[in-house]
């Protein structure tokens, strides 16, 4: 196989087993999220799940990336009050090739914004990514999350306490040649 990869030089593939696609399973976690508060506003992102995936035997690949997880939330309010910010999570999706520079690829949001006295409920939440012609080498894909952002309701006297998790989740990629 002899074709052009990310408009450099011509491609060589000297793997013994050249082939066209991919599949790649990578490791995910579960993790209990701290919400920030007033009195103590700081976060720093969780990793929650990576996979390796080595493309250096195919010429100009796309890749996809599917994640997925299951959030539970739990809140209870002390009375019943107007919801104007609600509980939202910020997943990133990273990639660090061949060692080097970690570059953020993007950014999704999970919220719930039901007001109820009592809430236990877990949703799943999940995306995809796509990229076109990339330069095939060896990249270690991360989903971290860097944001938490509690619930804000508004009401005179009221008491809010939430708790959150990502029960699971799951990470895979796949790459084609072009």
């Amino acid at each position: 196989m002899n074709s052009k990869c990310c408009n450099q030089a011509p491609c060589q593939i000297t793997h013994p087993l050249p082939t066209q696609a991919l599949f790649a399973c990578g490791q995910g976690t579960g993790v209990a999220l701290p919400i920030p508060t007033a009195a103590n506003p700081n976060f720093n992102p969780i990793t929650l799940a990576s996979v390796t995936l080595d493309t250096s035997i195919l010429c100009n690949p796309s890749v996809k990336i599917d994640f997925n997880s299951l959030i539970n939330y739990q809140s209870l309010i002390s009375l019943p009050g107007t919801l104007s910010t609600p509980f939202t999570v910020t997943f990133q999706l990273t990639k660090t090739c061949n060692s080097g520079t970690k570059v953020a690829l993007g950014t999704w949001d999970y919220s719930y914004g039901t007001v109820a006295l009592a809430t236990n409920i877990t949703n799943s939440f999940g995306f995809s990514y796509c990229e076109c012609n990339t330069c095939p080498g060896c990249c270690v894909y991360t989903v971290e999350i860097v944001r938490v952002a509690g619930s804000i309701v508004s009401a005179t006297g009221l008491t809010l306490t939430e708790n959150a998790s990502v029960r699971s989740s799951s990470i895979s990629a796949t790459a084609i040649s072009h």
